[in-house]
């Protein structure tokens, strides 16, 4: 896992296209630890009884099967770190069972997709559900250094609430997912796949080119030899050099290439992350505001917990500030603090409104007329 720091750490391959990008730091995510998890009971932030969805302490978040762009497989494979041993053993183990395995990456068998889109409250308890690249004895990720954009980007909760979910999972995410997508794809055609290969590989939305169909094959984990034999043509019995082949390809990538290689699409995503990044970083109380629409989960003790902008991250608010967000109808701002203070006479303090703001209580206004 990586050290605690300033900033949000990212995989290196990332981190520095990302860097070069938003052109600063990225505030840590530090409501949201692998440690001690937020969602679990007995953590810092949860109280048995204070919200109503929890995780399994055993499994937490890590009940999803990634999927991996071949030049993340490569740079798996190729880290030579003691400390990532377990993290290319499993990678070792997806590919030699051969479930989902494409010259595009590994992808979630497809009883296991099946399962995850038809299952209810699965999400952070299933264990059957678990990744197999979770190491349970410590609970951290194997392949850590080298996790895609969903793992990347996913946080239960935000210190600046819809504001940060909006940079890391509508803006940066999607990015990221834009990226791994048309670099997978730049690969096939550096390293020259032949016309059939291809055509299988673009012949379905799939990530590997396979039918996303449960078969009696699939279900009992065994492979379809004569499509695997297809899709990998010339490259069968080699997948090992041709995943490394592609991280050496991605890994040298200056941003602006990967940029230039990904399209029009992730350009767009980029412009939104910049712009989402911007507004992270920013703590300017917006003008004119008005109360947002949540749901009450629990009054107790003076003390009023919502949900706004996501049922796994509820905002705890003094009783005395609830009966407050009536003011917000609209008009300016600053008229609004400076009658609450003649009226109620309490100051409400920008830092406490901007955080009302940040989670969704409190919501921009069109200008009074």
């Amino acid at each position: 896992m990586a050290p605690q720091t300033s900033s949000e750490p990212l995989p290196p391959l990332y981190e520095n296209w990302i860097a070069d990008l938003v052109g600063g730091a990225i505030p840590r995510e530090s409501r949201a630890t692998c440690d001690n998890c937020a969602m679990c009971t007995g953590s810092k932030e949860q109280e048995p009884g204070a919200q109503t969805y929890f995780f399994d302490p055993v499994i937490k978040c890590c009940t999803w099967v990634p999927n991996l762009p071949n030049f993340l497989v490569g740079r798996i494979l190729s880290d030579a770190d003691p400390a990532a041993q377990f993290g290319r053993a499993t990678i070792e183990k997806r590919i030699a069972d051969g479930i989902g395995v494409s010259p595009l990456g590994l992808a979630p068998p497809p009883v296991f997709s099946l399962l995850y889109r038809n299952s209810t409250e699965s999400f952070g308890r299933s264990r059957s559900l678990g990744c197999p690249h979770y190491i349970e004895d410590g609970g951290r990720c194997g392949i850590w250094r080298n996790r895609n954009s969903v793992c990347t980007t996913w946080f239960c909760k935000h210190v600046r609430g819809q504001v940060g979910f909006t940079f890391w999972r509508d803006s940066l995410q999607q990015l990221l997912q834009i990226m791994e997508r048309a670099l997978a794809r730049w690969c096939l055609l550096e390293l020259e796949l032949d016309s059939e290969t291809l055509r299988h590989l673009v012949s379905t939305d799939d990530w590997t080119g396979e039918p996303d169909t449960v078969t009696g094959a699939s279900l009992d984990n065994q492979v379809d030899r004569s499509a695997y034999a297809r899709i990998w043509g010339k490259w069968r019995g080699r997948e090992h050099e041709f995943f490394a082949r592609c991280a050496e390809l991605v890994s040298p990538l200056r941003w602006a290439d990967a940029l230039a290689i990904a399209g029009p699409e992730a350009q767009l995503y980029a412009r939104l992350t910049q712009e989402a990044y911007s507004q992270l970083i920013s703590h300017e109380v917006p003008s004119p505001l008005k109360m947002g629409p949540f749901h009450l989960v629990q009054i107790e003790n003076a003390m009023t917990r919502v949900n706004t902008y996501s049922v796994y991250d509820p905002l705890d608010v003094p009783q005395a500030v609830m009966e407050l967000l009536h003011y917000f109808d609209g008009r300016p701002t600053e008229r609004i603090l400076a009658a609450i203070a003649d009226e109620r006479g309490v100051s409400l303090d920008p830092a406490l409104v901007r955080k009302l703001v940040d989670f969704k209580l409190l919501v921009p206004a069109e200008d009074p007329k």
